[in-house]
C-alpha cells in the first residue's frame, strides 16, 4: 500500500499552484474574492487530481489563508516573528473545479497590502497543499501521479505560479470598461447600417403616373405635410460615446441621481 506522498519539505505535502480569481462579491459588506483553486487536467508537475475526492472538511474547519505558503516553520526555527495568515478561505466543489472564497483579515496591514495587488491584478494565483491520500494515487503515462483523494490543508496566494492555467479570470467590474467599448462600437455599426439603408431608399425615384389627369378627372387628395426628420441630425458615434460614458458612470457606480 502507497503511503502518503510527499512533494514539499512543508507537513510531508504537495504543494500546487492553481488557477484563476473569477469575482469579487461583496457579502455584508464583505469582500470575497472566489478562486477555481483546481481543476482535473493536467498540472506542469504531471499530476492529474480527481475533483471529486478532494476532502475539505479539515480545512474548513480551520480555513486559514496564508502568503507564499509561509506558515511561520522557518521564521520560529530562526527565532524571527512568523508571518501570521492573511484571512480565512472556504473551498468547496463547483462543477470541474476546486473553488476557495477568500476574506482578507481587513485589520492587518499586510493582508490589507496583498489584498489590494490582489484587486489590481499584480498578484492573480492562489496555490493549494494538500497530502495524496495512501493508497489513492498511481503513476500516470507523463511520470507525474493520477489521484483519486487527497485531503486539503493550506491555500496560499502566491507570487510565482506553479500552475500553467494560474492566471487571473476578470470579474465583470474589471472588464466592465471593456465590454461597454465592445457594446457601443456594435451599436455604432447598426446604426450606421440603418442609416445608410435610409438613405439608399431616399434616393430612389419616384415612378412618374402613367396619365396625366384630365379637367373631368377628380384630382387625388394632397398629401399630409411630412414632418422633418429628426434622424437626419442625429450621428451614431456621438450617440455611443455618450452612452458609454453614462454606462461606465453606471457600473463603477458614479451615477449622480
Amino acid at each position: 500500500m502507497h503511503g502518503p506522498i510527499s512533494r514539499s519539505l512543508r507537513l510531508s505535502a504537495v504543494r500546487k499552484d492553481a488557477a484563476t480569481l473569477s469575482s469579487v462579491e461583496s457579502v455584508g459588506g464583505r469582500r470575497v474574492y472566489t478562486f477555481r483553486a483546481s481543476d482535473g487536467d493536467f498540472d506542469r508537475y504531471s499530476d492529474r487530481l480527481n475533483v471529486k475526492g478532494w476532502r475539505v472538511d479539515g480545512y474548513n474547519a480551520n480555513g486559514v489563508v496564508l502568503f507564499n505558503h509561509d506558515d511561520g516553520a522557518h521564521a520560529a526555527a530562526a527565532g524571527a516573528q512568523p508571518q501570521l495568515p492573511i484571512g480565512k478561505g472556504r473551498v468547496y466543489v463547483e462543477g470541474d473545479a476546486l473553488m476557495v472564497d477568500v476574506e482578507f483579515d481587513d485589520e492587518d496591514e499586510f493582508a490589507k497590502k496583498v489584498e489590494r495587488k490582489v484587486a489590481k491584478g499584480i498578484l492573480n494565483a492562489v496555490s493549494v497543499r494538500y497530502l495524496m491520500l495512501p493508497g489513492q494515487y498511481r503513476q500516470n503515462e507523463r511520470g507525474g501521479f493520477d489521484c483519486d483523494a487527497q485531503e486539503l490543508l493550506e491555500v496560499s496566494v502566491v507570487t510565482i505560479p506553479g500552475n500553467a492555467r494560474a492566471v487571473r479570470a476578470k470579474s465583470f467590474e474589471d472588464a466592465g470598461d471593456d465590454i461597454v467599448e465592445r457594446i457601443a462600437a456594435r451599436v455604432v455599426e447598426l446604426l450606421d447600417a440603418k442609416a445608410e439603408a435610409k438613405s439608399t431608399e431616399d434616393e430612389e425615384p419616384e415612378q412618374e403616373a402613367d396619365d396625366e389627369p384630365t379637367s373631368d378627372t377628380e384630382a387625388p387628395p394632397a398629401e399630409p405635410p411630412k414632418e422633418e426628420d429628426e434622424s437626419k441630425d442625429f450621428n451614431a458615434r456621438d450617440a455611443a460615446k455618450r452612452f458609454v460614458e453614462a454606462f461606465k458612470n453606471y457600473i463603477h457606480g458614479s451615477v449622480k441621481e
